[in-house]
């Protein structure tokens, strides 16, 4: 598409709303750069081979402490020895949008940046007439409605041509570094593409302090030396295919090493028309470049470790014709292409990076060894379920150094998008007609191993997390620093919130498995809680009423099965007549049965009578008392004297009394073929 532009020339614009409609993502160094490449494509028009700039940094008069003692930063003058203000030059500076410079990505508006962040700007230039003659112009640029204001053109003894731009009063210093060295870097990084191009080689820019405040920093001196900060290592070429077309388009990556950059992170930075528009972390497409690299270098008996990034920049044609007027972004789109712009930013910025890349292969191979590693030790550590896994994950998606919240999600994306294609792929093999049974059998055979490795994935969760379960409980058992117990209430809550019931707590949130295999899919569960708001005042730890899902035949029957569980404090061994936990149980179901609790809806009485089976279970440490209990009632001791099991025929309840230390033993015992089996024994 050809860029349409009027040059208009006009005495009266609106300049303060130019001004103010000028993006932000511009910054205090956007004129500075735009008066440099102004003086650069003046030395260009001259034709001169000994072109030179010099950008002269002035600042404040008062002295200012911090920051090595240096004054602030108050205006930038930049001096060159190109052309000068001809008459066809300052007739473009007070045209807006003038289209002279087109061919060179000229947009007509960049002056404009001086007054956003410069209180005043002037211009005294020396040129050259065609008729021979040096005259000497100087004018103001206007804040109100012209673009030109005090102009004077007079004769000038001078033999040569020089122009001064000055950007006076910055607007806020606090934006711009102090340092020379600072301002001199962050100009050379803005300016670099001048360097490195191969058609036309760049004037000496040269960054001095007006207070003489250390030596001038010559710019072209940081570039491909052998001392030098910024070297090119390589110049790749590279094409992107359209998805819309056949068509394609070229663009060249010249990547840099950096040195002493500041922890500044390695970067793709788009250009157009030899201006740095976009720059992008190289770590978005290669994670393995989050950290410098370095470089050792022998300087005598020393040997000195150098830090340094890369940086690559970008330049095609697609770019040149795309870049906005303010030279800060593209027309097109960061993720998105259409038919006008085919290319989006992301296409360009992932070719740049499959270049560095290759260049780059063997520290990129080095570093991603390492993030094996770290994920290969949380895998083994913390989730050996996602083992089967580690083939599928996607190594240039997970950041160098990745925390295990994010290695954990990375697994979690792998494992969903294998069920999905797994999901999809049934209803394919089910919905599709079969022309051969066999091949049928073949893939149907296949869907099954898929299936079958998720399933082992989330089975192998599961016992892992029974393990980290088993492992707190043995710590809940042990004694506190302050010789007590733990209170019953943290190994309740551990077993199944205190408060909660079956609606409100899902079954993969409780531990009942820790009591009885059984009891993990019970239908109703309440702890700690009434099971109705007309329940008596006295509330059983757990109530359960044990109806497996798999054999449903209503919500609330008679034959459905009851499990009452009862702890008490471990360690505990002082009870009184009144704190016998079988009279306890067997009270807590006489309630039951005598009709005085409803269901959770509250829609019917909860149904238990004399028929239906109940089970009783005390969880405790079986002290003197407790035995004595248990005698009285004549329950049967366990071969281990850890407990006591029996029917008492009074209330009609099967009993068991078990220690915490048999309750942690049996539920390890359980499992301990699944830890074998995962490595986690």
């Amino acid at each position: 598409m050809t860029n349409i532009k009027t040059r208009i020339i006009m005495s009266r614009l609106n300049i303060i709303g130019i001004v103010k409609g000028i993006r932000s993502k511009t910054n205090v160094y956007t004129p500075i750069i735009e008066a440099v490449v102004n003086a650069i494509d003046s030395i260009y028009e001259s034709g001169r081979k000994d072109g030179e700039i010099t950008i002269l940094i002035k600042r404040e008069a008062e002295f200012s402490f911090g920051d090595g003692n240096l004054p602030a930063v108050q205006s930038i003058e930049v001096i060159d020895n190109g052309v000068g203000f001809t008459q066809k030059n300052r007739d473009s500076f007070d045209t807006f949008y003038s289209d002279m410079k087109i061919a060179r990505g000229g947009k007509g508006f960049g002056r404009f940046m001086f007054l956003k962040y410069f209180g005043d700007t002037s211009v005294s230039s020396i040129y050259k007439t065609e008729g021979g003659e040096f005259r000497l112009r100087q004018f103001q640029f206007g804040k109100q409605f012209d673009i030109v204001v005090n102009e004077t053109d007079v004769h000038s003894e001078k033999s040569d041509t020089e122009t001064h731009i000055y950007l006076n009063n910055i607007i806020d210093n606090k934006y711009i570094d102090k340092g020379l060295e600072t301002i001199a870097r962050k100009l050379l990084e803005r300016l670099l593409i001048f360097f490195i191009d191969d058609s036309t080689p760049c004037p000496i820019i040269r960054v001095v302090d007006a207070s003489d405040v250390g030596a001038p920093i010559i710019l072209n001196h940081y570039i491909n030396q052998d001392d030098s900060d910024i070297k090119l290592l390589d110049t790749k070429p590279y094409e992107i295919s359209s998805p819309l077309s056949l068509e394609s388009s070229h663009f060249i990556a010249k990547i840099f090493k950096v040195f002493y950059a500041q922890n500044q992170k390695s970067k793709i930075c788009l250009t157009g028309h030899s201006r740095e528009v976009t720059e992008t972390t190289l770590q978005n497409y290669i994670p393995e470049f989050e950290d410098d690299f370095f470089e050792e270098e022998q300087r005598g008996k020393e040997t000195i470790r150098k830090n340094y990034i890369v940086k690559v920049y970008v330049v095609g044609s697609y770019l040149n014709d795309n870049v906005s007027i303010e030279r800060e972004t593209f027309n097109f789109e960061k993720d998105k292409y259409s038919d006008l712009y085919p290319y989006s930013q992301t296409d360009i910025e992932k070719g740049a990076a499959d270049k560095v890349r290759e260049l780059f292969n063997n520290e990129v191979k080095v570093r991603e060894g390492k993030k094996v590693s770290r994920i290969t030790e949380y895998i083994t550590s913390s989730a050996p379920w996602h083992r089967s896994y580690m083939e599928d994950l996607p190594l240039d998606k997970i950041p160098y150094h990745a925390t295990e919240e994010q290695i954990e999600l990375a697994f979690q994306k792998v494992k969903f998008k294998k069920e999905q294609e797994a999901r999809i792929e049934l209803k394919s093999i089910l919905n599709e007609e079969q022309s051969e049974e066999s091949s049928f059998d073949t893939d149907l055979r296949g869907l099954i191993s898929k299936v079958t490795e998720a399933g082992k994935n989330d089975l192998a969760h599961y016992v892992c997390n029974r393990r980290i379960v088993l492992k707190l409980l043995q710590q809940l058992l042990k004694r506190r620093d302050d010789g007590k117990a733990e209170l019953e209430k943290e190994l309740h809550n551990l077993i199944f919130p205190m408060g909660g019931d079956s609606n409100t707590t899902d079954y993969t949130e409780h531990n009942l498995w820790l009591l009885d295999e059984r009891l993990v899919f019970s239908e109703y569960i309440a702890s700690d809680k009434k099971i109705s708001a007309k329940a008596a005042p006295i509330e059983p730890d757990i109530v359960i009423f044990d109806k497996k899902r798999s054999f449903r035949n209503g919500d609330n029957e008679f034959s459905n099965p009851l499990t009452v569980f009862e702890f008490k404090r471990p360690k505990r061994t002082a009870y009184t007549a009144d704190e016998d936990p079988i009279i306890q149980v067997g009270n807590y179901v006489d309630e039951i049965r005598a009709g005085k609790y409803e269901t959770p809806e509250g829609v019917e009485k909860v149904k238990v009578n004399d028929c239906t089976p109940v089970y009783g279970y005390i969880v405790c440490d079986p002290c003197d008392k407790i035995k004595q209990f248990a005698k009285n009632h004549q329950l049967t001791p366990s071969p281990d004297q850890e407990g006591y099991y029996g029917f008492h025929a009074g209330f009609n309840i099967y009993f068991e009394i078990l220690s915490y230390k048999r309750l942690q033993s049996n539920a390890d015992l359980r499992n301990k073929i699944f830890f074998r089996k995962l490595n986690i024994d």
